[in-house]
């Protein structure tokens, strides 16, 4: 397989491919790390738990793309304006590189992962915006958003503080940094939106 090859089937199969290495991180993080260093084990927990969540969100059932373009965003069309290449790299660059990047640099200062838990917990948070706005009991995610992120995400917040490596759970950097990266996304799905307007209105 060529790397151009490679390149195409992960840019298909990507979420397929996350569901088997959420599995084995799981595995690696539970048996190698949970006992020797139980608050890095939290943070980097976010990441596989995440995973998980893409895997409802685009293939058991899948369709979350569909759902925002078509009953967020009021189109009629699934595919547009969130479509394959936009989600593939808000997803990559986001879940496949940033939350494991500072996940394995907090394994040198905690610091550095501190707002992963929130991340996680307003990520899950959103998808039951999602459902009050689009006026639906399911969206995509929101079964993982209701049984693990906002559970766990807000379980890791509580813990971290009583271990003292948070002031408290509200009023610090690292809530405002989760909060933050969640808030950017619909600002960017704004973006897209209004870009897919203009190109209508040119067609």
């Amino acid at each position: 397989m060529t790397l151009k090859e490679y390149f195409a089937w992960f840019k298909r199969d990507w979420a397929k491919a996350g569901l088997l290495v959420s599995i084995f991180l799981f595995a690696f993080l539970f048996v190698l790390v949970k006992d020797s260093d139980f608050v890095l084990f939290l943070l980097l927990l976010q990441t596989p738990l995440y995973m998980l969540h893409q895997s409802e969100e685009y293939i058991f059932p899948g369709g979350f793309g569909k759902f925002f373009n078509m009953d967020i965003m009021k189109f009629d069309t699934p595919d547009k304006p969130l479509d394959e290449n936009f989600v593939f790299v808000i997803n990559i660059v986001l879940i496949w590189i940033i939350l494991p990047l500072f996940g394995l640099l907090a394994a040198k200062d905690y610091s550095y992962g501190l707002w992963l838990p929130y991340f996680s917990f307003f990520a899950g948070l959103s998808h039951v915006a999602l459902g009050i706005k689009a006026r639906k009991r399911y969206n995509a995610g929101l079964v993982v958003s209701l049984l693990l992120n906002i559970p766990v995400g807000a379980w890791s917040v509580f813990y971290l503080v009583n271990q003292g490596l948070l002031p408290n759970v509200f009023l610090n950097p690292y809530f405002f940094i989760g909060l933050g990266l969640n808030l950017a996304l619909p600002v960017i799905g704004l973006v897209k939106y209004k870009t897919h307007l203009r190109e209508i209105s040119a067609s």
